[in-house]
């Protein structure tokens, strides 16, 4: 009898202890739904840095939108041929803002060249994306590279620590065109695998950085693979209500990011009884940035975080 109460005092000491030990392992992996609520109240996202002020996506860009008051920065991800992760909106070599490694202008005609994805990182950072002006925004001009996401992460970490700033949030764009994998991209599964890679080794918490596309596939491939991962939907397309780009997508994210245009006040409640966030693009006039803080959005991407810091910091 005793021994037999010893086997099941044993048994439900041991069954204690793999229960404990799983239900702890489920909690530390946080869904997105829950890790978003540990997001600012509004964001205020540089995109790709504070590029109004300096060359886009530069890690000069990145510091200068934290000094300007930025709580996220967003910037755009493409793969180089050795399996790079590199900091860029364009799929190749832009020649309006680059110049060559010698510093002559890239010659016209010779985009596919310099496509991203058939170059190895080696020699993509030897082009300057700071030092040719650019009109679109005015920025200043300052010699600079494209960066490895790995290197730009290091460089705003250390920045945020030694100038004592709060850590910001990375609003990471994955940039894609469907019918060029392998030519612009690698497949879904690889190029999510290899961004992730990176987070990982940068030891990033999911509460840290969220992934952002206007490609389905690419959402869909971070849904299934990667489902504690916080996602925002991206879209400028105005003939696609909201509830038929979240049919397409086959799941609701956390974050819808449409063009600032777009939003209108249906667009908003909607998005908020969907339970997304709504964060739309790039908002630089502050009479815009004001009618989207009415409209009651949770957050604006914009070239100039100054200019939307400053309304915040008024509207107190």
């Amino acid at each position: 009898m005793k021994k037999s109460i010893f086997y099941l005092f044993t048994f439900c000491i041991v069954s204690f202890c793999i229960t404990g030990c799983k239900v702890k392992q489920e909690s530390s992996s946080s869904p997105a739904e829950v890790v978003i609520k540990s997001f600012p109240k509004f964001l205020n996202e540089a995109h790709r840095g504070a590029s109004g002020l300096k060359p886009e996506n530069t890690i000069v860009a990145m510091t200068k939108a934290i000094e300007e008051g930025a709580n996220v920065i967003e910037l755009d991800v493409h793969i180089s041929k050795d399996k790079k992760v590199v900091v860029t909106h364009d799929p190749r070599i832009n020649r309006s803002i680059s110049l060559l490694p010698n510093g002559e202008e890239l010659e016209e005609g010779n985009a596919e060249e310099y496509a991203v994805y058939q170059m190895n990182y080696a020699d993509i950072r030897k082009y300057d994306v700071g030092s040719k002006f650019y009109s679109r925004n005015g920025q200043k001009t300052t010699k600079a590279h494209i960066p490895l996401l790995s290197v730009l992460i290091d460089s705003v970490e250390q920045f945020a620590a030694e100038n004592k700033y709060p850590k910001v949030i990375y609003n990471i764009e994955i940039k894609a065109t469907p019918e060029k994998d392998g030519i612009y991209q690698p497949a879904p599964p690889e190029f999510i695998d290899l961004i992730m890679e990176v987070i990982r080794e940068q030891d990033l918490g999911y509460d840290r950085y969220y992934l952002q596309s206007f490609d389905f596939r690419l959402l869909q491939q971070i849904k299934k693979d990667y489902p504690q991962v916080i996602t925002a939907f991206l879209t400028g397309n105005k003939e696609n209500s909201l509830e038929e780009n979240i049919n397409k997508l086959g799941f609701t994210p956390q974050i819808y990011s449409p063009n600032f245009n777009l939003v209108k006040p249906d667009l908003v409640e909607k998005s908020h009884k969907a339970g997304m966030k709504l964060v739309p693009w790039t908002v630089n006039a502050e009479a815009d940035m004001e009618r989207l803080i009415d409209l009651g959005v949770d957050g604006i991407i914009t070239d100039y975080p100054n200019r939307l810091n400053q309304l915040i910091q008024h509207s107190k």
